[in-house]
């Protein structure tokens, strides 16, 4: 007989609180994407009307590099939270709650909102973010999934 891991309540508990994680990294790894290093190339203080032409015609971030550090955050803590997931339940669907949940807001992100806005751009670091975000948590939920089905006994 197999000893007892706890209440069932607190494993629904931890479940919770991992998949709420999930939103609230996904919000912090969207909002800190866009880091750039560098210096942008603003022109010097001129009238305000003959300063607004070339920052109309030219991007704020021209010289400046783009450096998502999030996608490596996004990364590490998928894999922690599948891994967390593991803890509570061996069952994959239960495993990938919270890769659901985090590809649920990566879209909700995406898409416009009611004024028109867009969170995530349509560029690089946006596509850096999804494939880190989900490829390092999916191949280790496959690799716990198949070392499972590998080994029954577990």
């Amino acid at each position: 007989m197999r000893p007892s891991r706890g209440p069932r309540w607190l494993g629904a508990l931890i479940a919770g609180f991992l998949l709420v994680d999930a939103l609230v990294t996904l919000v912090l790894e969207v909002l800190f994407l866009p880091i750039y290093a560098g210096h942008a190339q603003v022109p010097g203080s001129e009238p305000l009307l003959a300063a607004a032409a070339p920052l109309a015609s030219t991007s704020l971030t021209a010289g400046a590099i783009a450096v998502p550090i999030t996608v490596l955050v996004a990364a590490v803590v998928n894999v922690l939270l599948v891994a967390g997931m593991a803890v509570v339940s061996p069952r994959p669907a239960v495993m990938a709650a919270p890769l659901l949940v985090w590809t649920v807001g990566f879209l909700a992100c995406a898409s416009t909102g009611p004024g028109g806005d867009v969170m995530l751009m349509s560029d690089w670091p946006t596509m850096l973010l999804l494939i880190c975000g989900l490829l390092p948590a999916g191949l280790y939920l496959y690799w716990r999934v198949t070392m499972r089905m590998a080994n029954p006994a577990r």
